[in-house]
């Protein structure tokens, strides 16, 4: 069981190593100059500000690691991701002394009870291992922890892009480029993990992506026959494949993040990216036929009536107060 687990995590750390290197690469066309020699661009935002964030970053990433080490079910490590909502509106208002409207305060606690609600009835039973109070007290504190900090790396990237602008591009290249040296921490995982995913049993391609859902659908209805053929002769490892298209959904994903970060607030990005895990949970109820039962319906049903809540509460916050003024002159 032990080993298992490492292995899993060791392959974490690859998936995550080959996420960062590829968003990095691919960064590089916007951040280097060739003239009078190739270099790195100038950046806007300080460069000391970019190695904080990673910092943060990179720590948060381990914390929630390495609490899994100590039998946190994953439920439960959902339930407080989710719980970051509630941590970033509340460092928001002691750190940047920020005034929510009551329907913001309100969605956002619909929507945090909807996750919770939802993801404690579809959790397996099993998910909760035994162990003794001693890990689980050092889980719950990791989780906590990455929690706070992960509030806290929100609100320092949204002070950051008011001050110096929208460098949505400059962030995402230079928070996965500065992140690379820390995962030489784990070069003995991901070499034993290399070898394992060089094992892995090849396939060809066409194969590989059937079994991707959506992706082998679309190929099979919508590609050319000879495309298809093509595909048949290109064998490769399924782990390669497959690490090699989660890499391209990450950076997609990730793009959208940094782009939504540079022109909304901290707590909306939040709101957002708590609706993507409650989808990925229905996705996952309706794709693999789990059962859709009572929580996860009304669980279903607050995050719909809390998003609602929290949209109609910061439309209402930003209508101009000048409005009203200018209505009140006009009587007169």
């Amino acid at each position: 069981m032990i080993y298992t687990h490492s292995l899993v995590l060791s392959s974490g750390q690859l998936v995550t190593f080959g996420q960062f290197i590829f968003v990095a690469l691919e960064g590089l066309r916007h951040h280097v100059e060739f003239v009078p020699y190739p270099r790195l661009k100038p950046t806007v935002v300080p460069l000391s500000r970019w190695i904080l964030l990673v910092a943060i970053f990179f720590l948060v990433s381990v914390l929630n690691n390495l609490a899994l080490a100590y039998r946190i079910s994953m439920p439960l490590h959902i339930i407080f991701r989710s719980g970051g909502l509630f941590a970033n509106m509340v460092l928001g208002a002691i750190i940047l002394k920020k005034r929510y409207p009551m329907g913001q305060i309100m969605g956002v606690g619909l929507v945090t009870l909807g996750v919770v609600w939802a993801t404690l009835d579809n959790a397996a039973p099993s998910s909760a291992e035994n162990s003794d109070d001693g890990d689980f007290l050092i889980g719950i504190t990791l989780l906590v922890v990455a929690m706070v900090l992960s509030a806290c790396m929100g609100l320092l990237q949204e002070v950051t892009y008011k001050k110096y602008g929208k460098q949505w591009r400059e962030g995402l290249f230079y928070t996965h480029f500065f992140a690379l040296p820390f995962f030489l921490l784990f070069w003995n995982d991901m070499a034993e993990q290399v070898a394992i995913y060089n094992a892995s049993p090849a396939a060809p391609l066409a194969t590989v992506f059937e079994q991707v859902p959506v992706l082998g659908t679309a190929i099979n209805n919508l590609l050319p026959r000879f495309i298809h053929s093509t595909l048949d002769t290109i064998h490769v490892p399924k782990l390669w494949a497959f690490l090699a298209l989660n890499i391209l959904t990450q950076f997609v994903c990730i793009s959208g993040v940094n782009r939504m970060t540079a022109i909304a607030s901290s707590l909306t990005l939040n709101l957002v990216l708590n609706l993507r895990k409650f989808t990925s949970l229905l996705i996952s109820i309706f794709y693999f036929e789990n059962d859709f039962g009572f929580g996860a319906k009304v669980g279903t049903g607050l995050v719909i009536v809390g998003t609602a809540v929290y949209t109609r509460g910061g439309i209402r916050s930003t209508v101009p107060p000048k409005v009203k003024a200018k209505g009140k002159s006009n009587s007169d």
